[in-house]
């Protein structure tokens, strides 16, 4: 029948939980684009993952408000112009994207749904937030990016007590209240590209605050106006906005009261100075930047990128990390469940927008090559297993045991590497990462293969970061995971590194070159060589870690060749 989608028929056959329907899809765009969302979907009473992305929606029906098990509800890249209120139906939705569509307005019922963690609604219309968003106490992170805000005020509010990451950049957005100190739990806040002219002194007041995007707002002081253009890390920042950002009414006054004010002032040159020196004393963390070594076949440095990636996971970043030691204490188990919490987390969303898979160096060869293909033709050997398999069969297995998992356990959810296959169902071709001798060694987000698995006995290993989403979620999760694998304490010091000091600099032997530094006793350290992704004419198409990289490290050196 007209309006009818073929995936919709083997859901309701099969009384699957997890339905994803893509515009890329045979004709799914097409039938969607005429006839609306097949109205049978309404009939997955279980459903608790809908996707519905880049089909051309115009409309989400209030039936919506049937599949009151949904858990996560994707339709980025359609052509909604607004949100039915019946969406409050949805009682447990924990993940909202909405990205990439036309909406200018939420309703205010969307701060109804308690349970929300992750809520995407950049690339849209929007001018203004509904004041009910600060309802949502479980939200963790908000993406509000590219529309046309002007004031955050609704969810600049102390009930958003999880609230860790807001993307708010390319907007409209004059001026922070100064509630923003009452987000005790932000950690990234990102306004690029706005029309801020000052920002309020409160900001510095927000305790877990890592990373702080400021560049290409007409900041009105231009000191601070240089101290985020020059991207020295967050502290300088902080202490800027500290000391020039702007006050409250309230504080104005309080100041103002009992003649301190010029005794506070002759303390704020020693202040700054014993700030500084505080920051140089507690540097006992290092990050080394080794070039690539061009034309060396000694280490994996060079991944050439094909086409045919486009359309199922476009973006890779990757790196080596050299001398590190994985036998000592319980450092091998605490680095495995280091990689689970962030593929857990919002940075990689459960593998919806990166996946992190870690190789041993000495198993690979380069130039590596970054591929999709039909799923008969990918062979590997999946982490753990001996025998090589077709992606094709390994996933018909999986799926199978998704459901014998299903009906076992009487529950809708699954666990494991089951949590994962519906992000490339509807896809012809897979990813996969080919070493130079033609073995497949990842099929992310699924699996890595076995010939390639790091052990307590690896030294050096070869990181990828892939992601559906963009480039710069890669590069935030390889930031995270090189920064936790510092605090691990994870990096061997090199001999002639190794000899206690005061971290100073000697001058350097040769013009040009960087001056060497000498780490104090008892640093941590940890020495991160790049890696280039190449398409096929051997253009570079980036590079990692650049220099724009592993900045706002808070409390970490990076070094760079």
């Amino acid at each position: 029948m007209p309006g009818e989608i073929e995936q919709v028929s083997v859901a309701l056959k099969e009384g699957r939980r997890e339905l994803v329907l893509k515009g890329s899809e045979s004709d799914v765009g097409k039938i969607i684009g005429e006839h609306g969302l097949d109205k049978r979907t309404f009939r997955l009473k279980l459903l608790n993952f809908l996707e519905v992305s880049d089909a051309s929606l115009k409309e989400l029906p209030k039936d919506i408000e049937q599949l009151v098990q949904l858990k996560n509800l994707i339709l980025r890249g359609n052509l909604l112009k607004a949100v039915p209120k019946t969406i409050s139906a949805l009682s447990v939705l924990r993940t909202l994207d909405l990205s990439r569509n036309e909406i200018s307005e939420l309703p205010e019922c969307i701060g109804e749904l308690a349970e929300l963690y992750s809520l995407d609604i950049s690339s849209n219309e929007l001018d203004d937030l509904p004041e009910s968003m600060s309802n949502l106490q479980h939200l963790t992170v908000l993406d509000v990016s590219n529309n046309k805000l002007e004031s955050l005020s609704p969810i600049l509010k102390p009930q958003l007590i999880h609230l860790s990451e807001v993307l708010a950049s390319q907007n409209e957005i004059n001026s922070l209240d100064h509630e923003v100190s009452s987000l005790i739990a932000l950690k990234k806040f990102d306004l690029r590209e706005n029309r801020l002219q000052e920002l309020p002194v409160d900001l510095a007041s927000c305790g877990k605050l890592k990373e702080l995007l400021l560049k290409n707002n007409p900041l009105k002081d231009t000191r601070l106006g240089k101290l985020v253009k020059q991207e020295k890390g967050i502290k300088p920042i902080l202490e800027g906005i500290r000391t020039r950002g702007a006050k409250s009414a309230a504080k104005k006054t309080a100041e103002g009261d009992g003649g301190e004010g010029k005794g506070k002032k002759k303390k704020g040159k020693r202040g700054k100075k014993a700030a500084k020196e505080e920051v140089e004393e507690v540097i006992t963390q290092f990050i080394k930047v080794l070039h690539f070594n061009e034309g060396s076949s000694s280490t994996t440095t060079e991944v050439q990128i094909t086409p045919a990636v486009a359309d199922v996971r476009p973006y890779i970043v990757c790196c080596v990390v050299e001398d590190i030691d994985l036998q000592k204490d319980n450092r091998y188990k605490e680095f495995i469940k280091l990689q689970t919490r962030l593929h857990d987390g919002p940075l990689c969303g459960k593998r919806t927008v990166a996946t992190i898979a870690t190789h041993d160096t000495r198993a690979i060869q380069s130039p590596l090559l970054y591929d999709a293909r039909a799923p008969p033709l990918i062979q590997i050997v999946p982490l753990m297993k001996s025998n090589p398999v077709t992606a094709e069969t390994l996933m018909a297995e999986l799926m199978k045991e998704a459901d014998e998992q299903r009906k076992a356990q009487k529950r809708n959810t699954v666990s494991g590497v089951h949590k994962y296959l519906h992000l490339l169902s509807g896809h012809d071709k897979y990813p996969c990462l080919v070493s130079k001798d033609g073995q497949v060694i990842s099929f992310p987000p699924i699996t890595n293969a076995d010939v390639s698995k790091m052990s307590r006995e690896t030294t050096s290993l070869f990181i990828e970061v892939t992601s559906s989403k963009d480039l710069a979620s890669c590069k935030a999760v390889m930031d995270e995971l090189v920064r936790e694998m510092l605090a691990m304490g994870m990096g061997v010091l090199p001999r002639a590194a190794a000899e206690p000091d005061s971290g100073s600099e000697s001058s350097g032997d040769e013009e040009g070159k960087p001056p060497k530094v000498t780490l104090p006793e008892g640093a941590k350290h940890l020495a991160v060589r790049q890696v280039r992704i190449l398409d096929e004419e051997g253009t570079m198409k980036v590079v990692y870690p650049s220099r724009t990289d592993l900045m706002n490290l808070d409390g970490i050196r990076v070094i760079r060749e």
